[in-house]
């Protein structure tokens, strides 16, 4: 029957095999980044058993596995991989307790963020500035302020629409027509300075990019422009400057 052939087949199906066929029936459920995350934590994480069949993979194997991870890799990372581990091997009705596995201790990172008003100087009259405004105003992850379209502005440019990512994956450009979470799609209000600012960008059509700025470049230049000053921080520390503001 089906079902014995696909419990026969589950047998010989190695932790690389459920990792690639977990990844591949969620390719159009997925946005492109958690795709590009799965595949870099299959070929990164958890390498020690990937040969080894899930029916055979036992506690002691998984925290090999971590053990040898521990040497290059943080305590967030070895959980990542663990948990695409359990749902791969979860949906094909092998479970896996990874609560029995060590990982190694959590590394408090204390870094440093600039006030905003330290921040503002340098960035203003920049060729950033304004997508580093809409970051740090609007609290506006790099996808969200890549999506921004004209027609996303109220007529009277008072609010703006939160609905759209561009990310940057394999050296090109994929648009999607939501954000990343439900919650994520919002409307927010849009200050006289930005609207002005965005009033000032070429565009022929509705459809437009407000920010029609590779997201390597504006990266590049953030961390350019901040490390000159002495600021260990990415343009996603914008967000935190809101949060904190």
């Amino acid at each position: 029957s089906y079902r014995d052939k696909e419990k026969e087949t589950n047998t010989n199906l190695t932790v690389r095999d459920a990792l690639d066929e977990y990844i591949e029936v969620k390719t159009n459920v997925l946005s492109p980044a958690s795709l590009k995350a799965y595949r870099t934590i299959r070929n990164s994480r958890l390498l020690l058993i990937k040969d080894i069949p899930i029916t055979q993979l036992k506690t002691i194997d998984i925290q090999r596995a971590v053990n040898q991870d521990a040497i290059k890799l943080s305590r967030k990372s070895i959980k990542e991989g663990l948990a695409l581990l359990k749902s791969a091997c979860s949906m094909q009705d092998v479970e896996i307790n990874i609560k029995k596995i060590t990982l190694p201790p959590a590394q408090k990172k204390k870094q440093y963020i600039p006030t905003v008003d330290q921040i503002l100087p340098l960035i203003i009259g920049t060729e950033i500035e304004l997508p580093c405004l809409l970051a740090m105003w609007l609290s506006l992850r790099i996808s969200e302020v890549r999506g921004l379209q004209f027609k996303d502005i109220s007529e009277d440019g008072s609010t703006i629409y939160i609905r759209r990512t561009k990310i940057r994956l394999n050296n090109s450009d994929v648009v999607r027509e939501n954000t990343k979470t439900v919650d994520s799609t919002r409307t927010n209000r849009l200050p006289p300075y930005l609207f002005k600012l965005i009033q000032q960008v070429p565009h022929n059509s509705p459809d437009d990019f407000i920010v029609p700025v590779y997201y390597e470049k504006i990266r590049r230049q953030f961390k350019q422009i901040t490390s000159a000053n002495g600021y260990d921080i990415t343009f996603h520390t914008l967000r935190h400057e809101f949060a904190t503001t």
